[in-house]
């Protein structure tokens, strides 16, 4: 009875004791994530994570053990029973002792042996306890992003589901798209293709969210650009934002030429593009610029978008080398300038195929097969007659939408909503 005895195993109060702190762990997001706490509530997570860290660290067999007290046999023999901390516990409330800056280290220091050694729901759970504890610092966010992405082969599904909590848990603005941009890395670098759609869904969604500077905006679009080449989006969709880039620049002047690069790009990829006809970016000030960064590739964009089939023929002729040195198909940019200029001449509604073997500087035999050609890409909508060698033309593309086009549209309109309210009028008097 004066003899201390530990215990070897765990007792079974202290083996409940561990399933009640796996369970308490398993709702710390649920906890946290409503951001209402009761006040105690935070230190109960918190003291939760440093357990299980603690079992981890030590093994759950070291945690507090039954002993029988000296000198306490009752009047039926038996002696009390005490708990006496294991190493597990003593490491928890040593943790707890500590500030919450010191208790995050810690944590992000134990890091490696949570991935390695916790169950799923415990580990999410203490990274959404490290996030809150680091959610009023940036520098302490993103410590805790480098800790959940430091490996790409360990537990990747984990860490991916670990990052993007700790990136809901951030507060707002540019210090979180830094999270954002660490999330896209590590989803590459872990070869998580299937993640990427979302991504640029997401970036795509919150570019203003992330920050209303100008710089802010560039590198959440810049992002989106990349992630779309590596997901090899369409044309269309990688031009579109190529375009909301080079729309940053249209209040800051002074630094458009940063953007050469891009806007370079967007040109490029409209010209060789077999299925865009239309634009309205022209006069975006960094595709203006093109004329001091990149002549030859201006005047090309612009003579599709505003020029004749002659013009284009000049400005071959002028530099016999414009188009092979771009690394464009000479044979396509003649074909789609000859559809963008058959959309001009469509405008008159009807026209012979003279007149359009004269536009399209083309050979007679080639006329009709020029306008199959457009219609297919959906340039021009036309019907064609050959006894009378006539072309009507329904609908044509706008090549530009500026000014002039929003006035006649703003006519249309009008003359529509007259048309309705003659309509009106004559339909009450019945």
């Amino acid at each position: 009875g004066d003899t201390t005895t530990r215990s070897t195993t765990t007792t079974r109060s202290t083996t409940q004791q561990w399933c009640r702190t796996r369970s308490h762990l398993g709702s710390i997001t649920r906890a946290t994530r409503s951001m209402v706490f009761v006040e105690h509530e935070p230190r109960r997570a918190l003291q939760s994570a440093c357990e299980v860290l603690g079992v981890l660290i030590h093994g759950e067999t070291e945690r507090a053990s039954s002993v029988v007290a000296p000198g306490t046999e009752g009047e039926d023999g038996k002696a009390s029973v005490e708990v006496v901390d294991g190493e597990a516990e003593k490491y928890a409330k040593a943790l707890m002792a500590k500030t919450d800056a010191e208790v995050l280290g810690a944590l992000i220091e134990a890091a490696p042996t949570l991935f390695s050694d916790g169950g799923d729901k415990e580990t999410a759970g203490v990274v959404h306890v490290m996030a809150n504890l680091a959610r009023e610092d940036e520098g302490s966010m993103k410590r805790v992003m480098e800790c959940v992405t430091a490996s790409a082969s360990e537990r990747v599904e984990l860490r991916m589901r670990c990052a993007i909590s700790v990136y809901n848990d951030a507060k707002a603005g540019a210090g979180k798209f830094g999270l954002f941009e660490a999330i896209a890395a590590y989803a590459k670098e872990a070869k998580r293709q299937d993640v990427l759609p979302t991504l640029v869904a997401h970036a795509s969604a919150n570019v203003t969210a992330w920050g209303e500077d100008a710089a802010t905006q560039r590198r959440a679009l810049a992002l989106c650009i990349k992630l779309l080449k590596d997901l090899e989006s369409t044309d269309e969709e990688l031009f579109a934002c190529l375009i909301k880039y080079l729309a940053t620049f249209e209040g800051d002047a002074g630094s458009v030429a940063e953007a050469a690069d891009i806007a370079k790009e967007a040109a490029l990829a409209f010209i060789n593009s077999p299925t865009m006809f239309e634009g309205d970016f022209l006069e975006l000030k960094a595709v203006q610029d093109l004329q001091k960064s990149n002549q030859g590739v201006f005047k090309l964009l612009s003579t599709l978008l505003t020029g004749s089939v002659s013009d284009y023929n000049s400005l071959i002729k002028s530099d016999g080398k414009l188009i092979s040195g771009l690394g464009l198909s000479e044979s396509d940019c003649l074909a789609k300038m000859r559809s963008m200029a058959l959309s001009t001449l469509g405008k008159k509604g009807e026209v012979t195929y003279a007149e359009v073997k004269e536009a399209l500087q083309c050979e007679a035999g080639e006329v009709e097969e020029l306008i199959v050609r457009a219609v297919g890409a959906s340039v021009v909508d036309a019907k064609m007659d050959q006894a009378k060698q006539l072309v009507v033309f329904t609908r044509c593309t706008d090549r530009m939408f500026g000014g002039e086009q929003w006035k006649e549209l703003s006519s249309k309109i009008s003359t529509w909503r007259a048309q309705i309210a003659h309509m009106e009028k004559a339909l009450s008097t019945k």
